[in-house]
C-alpha cells in the first residue's frame, strides 16, 4: 500500500501539478484510485502465485513494428483484406514440453462479459483477433504456440455481498469470485488446472469435476476445443 501511495503521489506531482490547488473531489478520486490499485495488485498477486502461467509481456503491440507481433490478415467478401492491430494488455504463457500455451488478458473497468454468440456475429472480436495473431505469427518470439484462451479481468472495486456475521475467509472467497475473469478457455483439463491450482473456478471461468475416468471440465465452464478455436479463426 505504501508503494502504491508513493507512486500515485509522484504521478500527481509530476504530471498534474500536485494536490495544492486541487478540489476535494479530485483528492477523493485519487484516493479511490489508490484503493483500486491496491485491491487489483493484491488480487493479481494471488492469482498468478497459484498459476503455472507467467506474464510474458504487458502492452504487447500487435502491428508491423519490430517490437510487435504481426497482425493476421482478414480477407473480405469484396476481395480486399485488412489487418487489425492494437495493444494486448497482458500476455501469459505456460511452457509444456515443446509447446507454449498462451492466454490473452484484457483489463476492463466496466462490466464487459464475453459472449460467444456475439463473436459468431462478428461483434466484440478484438480479443480473439489478438489471439489469432499470436497463434499465427507469435512462433518466432514464443516458440510453438497453442492458444489457452482469452480473458477479461475486472479492473474495478468489487462490491461483495455476504451474510451478516460471515467470517473473513468467506468474505475473501466472495471478493475473489466477484473479481473472477470471464472469457473463453481451451477445453483441456490439464491446462485449466495449470491456470488454477484448485480448478474450482475462483479465478477463471472454468472448473474441473471428478469422473470415473479422471478429471473433466465441469458443465457451465466457458471453454472451446482447439478445433473450435480454429473454426473461429476462419
Amino acid at each position: 500500500k505504501g508503494q502504491i501511495h508513493r507512486l500515485v503521489e509522484d504521478y500527481v506531482e509530476r504530471f498534474m501539478g500536485g494536490y495544492e490547488d486541487k478540489s476535494s473531489r479530485f483528492c477523493f478520486l485519487m484516493r479511490r484510485i489508490e484503493v483500486l490499485l491496491d485491491t487489483l495488485v493484491e488480487h493479481l498477486s494471488r492469482e498468478l502465485a497459484q498459476s503455472q502461467f507467467v506474464t510474458a509481456a504487458c502492452e504487447l503491440r500487435v502491428d508491423e513494428s519490430p517490437q510487435g507481433v504481426r497482425p493476421i490478415r482478414i480477407d473480405l467478401a469484396s476481395g480486399g483484406s485488412i489487418r487489425v492491430g492494437g495493444i494486448i494488455d497482458r500476455l501469459d504463457i505456460y511452457k509444456q514440453d515443446d509447446v507454449t500455451y498462451f492466454r490473452v488478458v484484457d483489463y476492463k473497468t466496466g462490466s464487459k462479459e464475453f459472449r460467444l454468440a456475439e463473436v459468431m456475429d462478428g461483434i466484440n472480436v478484438q480479443m480473439l483477433i489478438y489471439l489469432m495473431s499470436i497463434w499465427a505469427n507469435g512462433g518466432q518470439r514464443y516458440g510453438q504456440v497453442t492458444p489457452a484462451g482469452v480473458l477479461y479481468l475486472p479492473a474495478k472495486l468489487p462490491v461483495v455481498k455476504v451474510d451478516r456475521g460471515a467470517d473473513e475467509e468467506t468474505a475473501e472467497r466472495a471478493r475473489v469470485k466477484v473479481m473472477r475473469m470471464n472469457g473463453l478457455l481451451l477445453d483441456n483439463p490439464e491446462i485449466i488446472r495449470d491456470m488454477e491450482l484448485d480448478a474450482a473456478g475462483l479465478f477463471i471461468p472454468a472448473r474441473l469435476t471428478s469422473t470415473e475416468n479422471g478429471e473433466a471440465v465441469a458443465a457451465g465452464s466457458s471453454v472451446a476445443s482447439l478445433r473450435q478455436f480454429a473454426l473461429i479463426k476462419r
